[in-house]
């Protein structure tokens, strides 16, 4: 199952798997929605407390947040092993921006793309990325089972 977004550059459609959600049944019977499954990643340096944007397979932007859609609870989760455990919407294809968290949360308004472009901090990218068996929701809740997942 997929769904469509628009390349925020071009304006034109991509297809995107949401490979993170699992389909939920009721009582074997039917699919009745998908639940957001938590993910950790692993990342090219220690960029945990910088705002993450995410691109498309050519490198175009598909996906920036809002300074409003950043918060304190954003922030990845150290794991073990250099695994964090993602809280901010961040994808195979994500890469870091010079902005921190504090920094991006002050912006009165969302960078340009051409201001995004230049805030990519270069060779700062995920580097490893898992889908976990917890729903998203949860997942602090789990931590010591996330951190076995991932050995």
């Amino acid at each position: 199952m997929g769904c469509a977004k628009k390349n925020l550059e071009t304006g034109s459609a991509i297809d995107v798997t949401p490979s993170t959600y699992e389909p939920t049944t009721l009582s074997g019977k039917r699919t009745v929605g998908m639940i957001l499954k938590a993910t950790a990643f692993q990342m090219s340096g220690d960029y945990s407390n910088n705002v993450a944007i995410n691109l498309n397979e050519d490198g175009t932007i598909n996906y920036y947040p809002a300074p409003s859609d950043i918060t304190e609870n954003s922030r990845p989760v150290a794991l073990e092993d250099g695994w964090w455990l993602n809280r901010q919407g961040l994808g195979p294809n994500s890469v870091f921006l010079r902005y921190t968290f504090d920094e991006y949360m002050a912006l009165p308004a969302a960078p340009t793309v051409e201001e995004l472009k230049a805030a990519i901090i270069p060779g700062a990218r995920v580097t490893a990325f898992r889908r976990l068996s917890y729903p998203a929701g949860e997942a602090m809740k789990y931590l010591p089972q996330i951190k076995e997942e991932l050995k």
